[in-house]
């Protein structure tokens, strides 16, 4: 029995035994979860990485996000630190990733008390960033990124030779500073050839006004900022587009998150490339290779990238883009944006022609007409297969069809329901199911086919094609946009924490006043039951009201798909108002609210109205930011009109420029300096998906009204 025992043990320890063992790897960002870098380096990380998985060897990503320089300091990066060890004692990581140099200080300095003896690859960090922290220990390393905001100077001087004016703008953050500092050492060799001049911590509004003047022999280079010299807090993205919306001379960046905010281009490393680099050595490391054995690279790779409108906007010149350029957003020519419908068309002109001529060559010589057709049907074969069609018959009389895919059972009742209603109604067939491949594969199908008139209508002819890829694309844009909807929701309750804190404190402080009073009773000698059991109902009560708060909250910050269900438009209103009520106090706001008695229920989306309101309430808020205070006034009103439901929420704000209404819906179109440009959009999306419409007008005398008209049930 003894060896048995042993070959047992061999077997464990084998490395085929070991080929199934769970691997995890974690990896701390310095700077916030949206950030783009962060989630285009996530993206890119995670792809390789799920490329390596395997049932064999499955790894699994965790990410933790610093949030700098949001947050900071000693006391958050003990607690942070603390986080860590406790969040992961149970299953620590095989291998640690720092991204950015704050990220691998913490992970290098507290490694010991976290994640003993783990190997530490880092990623994003400049080699100046990562200098001050060494010596490391061997199995610490990485691929530094160079930013070369000389190599993007050098670049827009040759785009434009006839510059005099070079104008840096940086920020006021600590990591802008540090920025600064670096950049005057690196850009001082270019003050023999163009005046240079620092915007640095200046407020936005002021940098924007600065901008604007710039004579037109300027060319602006500017990493954006992580805070402007009022104390706000951005992206450097957000900072990009600012200046690049304002200035009046092209403007240049580090980051290729920047293109398409409004700069011409930039000398730039990509952060997905990154995190895919990344993520190769990572496999590596947990293939068992040491941390000093792997083939690190000098730096990442970096390209000159160009946004085509901009260029086209500041007179760069086609000839003089490098051919190794990547060019972004430049329009398709014709053939490269038309080719297959234009080969489409000739083949559909040429077999045209070919069944002109071969009926004016019937009425010559009947004889050949048997050759003509069959020419014919050959051509016509090529172009469905060219156009990745299939062509079937149905003979209700026998089965199955011929030709025709056999539909999965839980489809083949609605394919022959769908395929007999057009043969009786002599309409046309479209109808989509799925069928099983081979191994078990589910694809999706669209059938088009009508009755064959010489088959007595007994007969149906058509063609089908496979329509999976576009059934997966619907699929992830509806996943999209359910994940956008819900992050403007999570966003929207981060501006409203202390109304909802208010709201929480009201029950907690009378739970508080009621349990005291309830200990002095019980301290009586003689106990009054009855009052006390009033006080314990006081508690309950408050603890009622405290847990709907809390699970109305659950509900907003919950993802998922639309649940509808009837919903009193009314009390939906009086929640959302009670949950800005604190926020609206704070901003000076006086609430009105007209809602009309006895409107019916209707079939909705809660959470999702909700949304809604929210959004136009806080928005109507912000229009009121520079009236006066004793001006302030939201009024939401209700009213049953027309079949429908109107809710109405009017501000007494400066209302909507005139040339902006029709555009205030429209995606990333946004007044707001910090804004996306997202949450009317998305408004606008769920109302439609309720068979509403959201509309927005200026009112007579001052302000804007935004109104939402929902179907009303019929009575």
């Amino acid at each position: 029995m003894r060896w048995k025992w042993c070959v047992l043990a061999l077997l464990l320890l084998s490395p085929a035994a070991r080929a199934g063992e769970h691997k995890t790897v974690l990896v701390l960002y310095a700077t916030t979860r949206l950030l783009p870098a962060s989630v285009e380096a996530d993206a890119g990380f995670r792809e390789v990485l799920a490329q390596a998985s395997s049932a064999a060897r499955p790894i699994e990503v965790y990410a933790e996000f610093l949030d700098l320089p949001r947050f900071g300091g000693a006391e958050f990066l003990r607690t942070f630190t603390t986080f860590l060890r406790e969040k992961y004692r149970s299953s620590p990581p095989d291998v640690l990733v720092g991204a950015g140099s704050d990220a691998v200080d913490l992970l290098v300095r507290h490694r010991a008390e976290l994640f003993p003896g783990k190997p530490i690859l880092y990623i994003g960090s400049t080699r100046a960033l990562i200098d001050p922290l060494r010596p490391l220990p061997p199995d610490v390393v990485g691929v530094p990124v160079v930013y070369d905001s000389a190599g993007t100077i050098e670049q827009a001087l040759r785009w434009h030779p006839r510059a005099r004016h070079l104008v840096i703008v940086t920020g006021a953050a600590d990591a802008d500073r540090e920025q600064t500092q670096r950049m005057k050492d690196e850009l001082a060799r270019f003050a023999d050839r163009v005046s240079i001049e620092w915007l640095s911590e200046l407020p936005a509004a002021e940098v924007a006004k600065r901008v604007a003047a710039l004579p037109p022999d300027t060319v602006v280079f500017t990493p954006g900022w992580f805070a402007d010299g009022a104390g706000r807090l951005f992206a450097p993205r957000e900072a990009a587009a600012l200046i690049a919306g304002a200035a009046n001379a092209p403007v240049y960046g580090p980051y290729n998150t920047f293109i398409g905010t409004g700069i011409v281009g930039g000398v730039v490393p990509s952060y997905g490339d990154m995190g895919r680099q990344g993520a190769e050595l990572v496999v590596e490391l947990l293939d068992g290779v040491a941390p000093a054995a792997l083939h690190l690279p000098e730096a990442a790779p970096t390209h000159l990238e160009i946004d085509w409108r901009q260029a086209q906007r500041w007179g760069v010149a086609e000839e003089d883009v490098p051919a190794t350029a990547v060019v972004r957003f430049r329009e398709p020519t014709f053939w490269q944006a038309y080719r297959n419908v234009a080969l489409a068309g000739i083949a559909v002109m040429a077999l045209q022609s070919a069944l002109i001529a071969a009926l004016l060559f019937e009425r010559r010589r009947r004889q050949r007409t048997a050759a003509a057709l069959d020419e014919s049907e050959q051509r016509m074969g090529l172009a469905a297969r060219a156009a990745a069609l299939s062509t079937w018959s149905w003979e209700f009389a026998r089965e199955p069809p011929s030709g025709l895919d056999s539909p999965i059972a839980a489809d083949r009742g609605e394919v022959e329901k769908a395929a007999r209603d057009a043969l009786a109604r002599r309409e046309e067939l479209s109808v989509e199911y799925r069928v099983e491949r081979r191994g078990g594969e589910l694809r999706w199908l669209r059938a088009y086919g009508r009755a064959d008139e010489h088959a007595g209508g007994a007969r149906l002819l058509g063609v089908s094609r496979d329509v999976t890829e576009q059934k997966r694309a619907e699929l992830a844009a509806e996943q999209d946009r359910a994940a956008l909807s819900q992050m403007s929701r999570v966003s929207m309750l981060g501006q409203l924490s202390a109304s909802i804190a208010h709201q929480l404190n009201q029950p907690l402080a009378a739970i508080l006043a009621n349990a005291e009073a309830a200990r002095q009773l019980l301290a009586r000698e003689e106990i009054d039951r009855a009052e006390l059991r009033e006080i314990c109902d006081d508690i309950i009560g408050a603890e009622d009201r405290a847990a709907a708060v809390i699970q109305r909250l659950s509900a907003l910050f919950r993802r998922g798909e639309i649940q509808f269900q009837p919903v009193d438009v009314n009390e939906l209103l009086r929640e959302t108002l009670e949950l800005v009520r604190s926020e609206l106090v704070m901003r000076h706001v006086a609430v009105s609210s007209e809602l009309a008695p006895d409107l019916p229920e209707i079939e909705g989306g809660r959470v999702q109205l909700q949304q809604v309101f929210l959004n136009l309430m806080m928005n109507a808020a912000d229009a009121m930011q520079e009236t006066k205070e004793s001006e302030r006034r939201l009024t939401v009103r209700t009213e049953a009109k027309d079949g429908e439901i109107q809710i109405a929420v009017r501000d007494t704000g400066s209302g909507i420029v005139a040339r902006d209404v029709a555009h205030v819906f429209d995606p990333f179109w946004t007044t707001k300096l910090a804004g996306m440009g997202m949450g009317l959009a998305i408004c606008r999306s769920i109302v439609d998906s309720h068979r509403g419409a959201l509309t927005a007008q200026n009112n007579p005398d001052r302000g804007a009204t935004f109104r939402v008209a929902l179907p009303a049930p019929a009575r």
